[in-house]
This record gives structure tokens, C-alpha cells and sequence, in this order.
């Protein structure tokens, strides 16, 4: 099995300690200058998994360099991108690509099990051991209008909203709550999920059943710690900033981003009363339908919080600033 690295900057010593640490015994990495890819990719892509650098390249080069793979024989694709700078990571998913490595998985989350899971993914190699013989999430693009899917369900906002109009004006708010969906997109994608419906109090992400990448929960943890560092790298915001997030596992009637609608799904409802009313700001909170993608690091930190619409909850302690 093999995996290529399409890099702008292939002696990136950063780079090659990520992947080093990354790469499971069986699997052969190879890291290739971005810039011989038109004349090396015929032979180097068939049959395995190709990364192209999202740093090195815009979206609409990015996604035709992807369509270039998708033709070969045994080849399939994905994009990594430490700095962020893909606008739309779902757009890769669309295109066909496999996987998508931000730069959170980048940073921490990319391991020799997570190369594993991208593999088998793809249709290049087996199955991660423990798998167990459940059916795997099939993709996104794969489903069909009016499927009905089981996903993990993930309510995300900006919390402290009311005082944000009062500090920033009505003006700079709107500008922020664009910017946070934005944000989502990436965020979500590392974890294989997706910002499906967009409205200004909060957003509504889904995820696959199990984990393809980076925890959820994890994820919208860490966010909630490094709050200060988002605010002011991510969100130029010289004020404190906080979020809020809901987790829930169901089932729902798929509907392709953008044509959602009116989603009739008791689900969909519950989260979206779960977040908007039953969240706290600076909190994670879970349905017990989701509390198995608490990951073990973590459960210490979750306490019972009671039951909202007849089903149990648990919370994430609150942090003081």
C-alpha cells in the first residue's frame, strides 16, 4: 500500500516529522515536489492514495489536479492543508477526493490508524482491525435524495451573541456569524462531517456514525479551550469569544447542502432545541444517543445533566477564563 504527498515544499522538515510519525508499518510514504506533478503523476498515482498540498495551489487548480487522479487506475485522492487555506474542504469530497487533513489532524490527530481508516476508505486496503461488521459510511456524495441516514448530529454557535451586538454592533456580528460558518467547514470536514444547514444563531454539522479522523467531541472541546487564541487569530476579534455546542446521534432524510428545506425528521428538531435552548455557552453538551463519541480522555469531564425532551444528558464541566 502506498501513499503520496504532493508537497509545495517537499524538504519541509516539519512536514516529514508529521508523516513519519503517521505512516503504519505496511504502508510506503512518498513525499514529491508539487511542482513535478503533471509529469509524474501518470506513474506515480496508479494504485495508491494521493495528497495534493492545498497550500501550494488554489481550489479550482487543487480540484483539477483531483480529476486528473480520479482517472487513473486504483488511484484515489484528498487534499491536506496545515495552514487552513482551502475555503470549502467539502468541495474535495464533491469532486470525488477521499480524505481531507487539516490543520488540527495536521497538527496532533494524524496517526498510523487514521492513514489505516483513509485507506480502507478509499478501497486500498482492509478494513481497520476492530471494525467490527458494521457497514462503513458510504460518503457524502454518495447518498441519494431522501435517503434515510443514521449520522451524529452537531449543533454549533457562537455563544454570548446578545453581548457581541451590544461590544461589535449589529454591523460586525452578521460579519462574524458569516465567518464562523465559514470556519465550520474545515473544522467539520477533519472529521469527515459537514456543515449541512447554515442559519445565523447557530449551525447544524454532521458527522459520520464512527470516527473518520479527528473526534467531534474533541474537537469542539479543544475549540472551546483555545477560545482566547481563535477570537483573536482566526476571528481578528480583540474581545473575548466564546461557542456552544450539541451533540446528538439519529436519523434523518438526506437533502444535498443548500436544498435542505424543511427538514420533517424528530432528530433534526431535538438538536436544534438542544442547542439553541438547552446549551450553555463555553459547554459541550451530548444526548446519551451520542455519548459513546465521548472519547476516553474526556469522560471525567462529562457529568449527568438530566433529561431535555425526555432524553438523558451529559455535560461538559464549564471552564473558568
Amino acid at each position: 500500500m502506498r501513499v503520496v504527498f504532493y508537497a509545495a515544499d517537499p524538504d519541509d522538515r516539519r512536514l516529514g516529522s508529521v508523516l513519519s510519525r503517521a505512516r503504519p508499518r505496511e504502508v510506503e510514504f512518498e513525499i514529491l515536489p508539487l511542482a513535478s506533478f503533471s509529469r509524474s503523476y501518470k506513474k506515480k498515482a496508479p494504485g495508491a492514495l494521493v495528497y495534493l498540498d492545498a497550500s501550494g495551489m488554489d481550489e479550482v487548480r487543487l480540484l483539477e489536479c483531483g480529476a486528473r487522479l480520479g482517472e487513473l487506475p486504483g488511484c484515489a485522492w484528498g487534499a491536506f492543508d496545515r495552514g487552513g487555506e482551502l475555503p470549502d474542504p467539502a468541495a474535495v469530497f464533491r469532486a470525488g477526493g477521499k480524505d481531507y487533513l487539516g490543520p488540527a489532524l495536521m497538527k496532533g490527530g494524524f496517526e498510523p490508524s487514521r492513514v489505516a481508516a483513509a485507506l480502507a476508505f478509499a478501497g486500498l486496503g482492509p478494513a481497520p482491525a476492530g471494525a467490527g461488521t458494521e457497514s462503513a459510511f458510504p460518503g457524502w456524495t454518495s447518498l441519494n435524495e431522501g435517503d434515510t441516514i443514521d449520522v451524529r448530529f452537531c449543533y454549533a454557535a457562537l455563544g454570548a451573541q446578545r453581548e457581541l451586538l451590544e461590544q461589535i454592533g449589529e454591523k460586525r456580528l452578521y460579519a462574524l456569524r458569516e465567518s464562523f460558518n465559514d470556519f465550520l467547514s474545515p473544522w467539520a470536514a477533519e472529521g469527515g462531517g459537514i456543515v449541512w444547514i447554515r442559519e445565523a444563531a447557530g449551525s447544524l454539522v454532521l458527522f459520520p456514525p464512527k470516527d473518520e479522523g479527528m473526534n467531534p467531541v474533541l474537537a469542539a472541546f479543544r475549540l472551546i479551550l483555545d477560545r482566547a487564541i481563535v477570537g483573536y487569530e482566526v476571528f481578528n476579534l480583540e474581545i473575548p469569544l466564546t461557542f456552544r455546542f450539541a451533540f446528538h446521534a439519529g436519523r434523518t432524510p438526506w437533502r444535498r447542502i443548500g436544498a435542505t428545506g424543511t427538514i420533517v425528521a424528530e432528530d433534526v428538531n431535538f438538536v436544534f432545541h438542544l442547542g439553541g435552548k438547552a446549551a450553555q455557552d463555553g459547554s459541550v453538551l451530548v444526548s446519551k444517543a451520542a455519548a459513546d463519541s465521548v472519547p476516553a480522555c474526556l469522560k471525567d469531564l462529562f457529568v449527568e445533566a438530566g433529561d431535555y425532551e425526555g432524553r438523558s444528558l451529559l455535560a461538559s464541566r464549564r471552564f473558568k477564563d
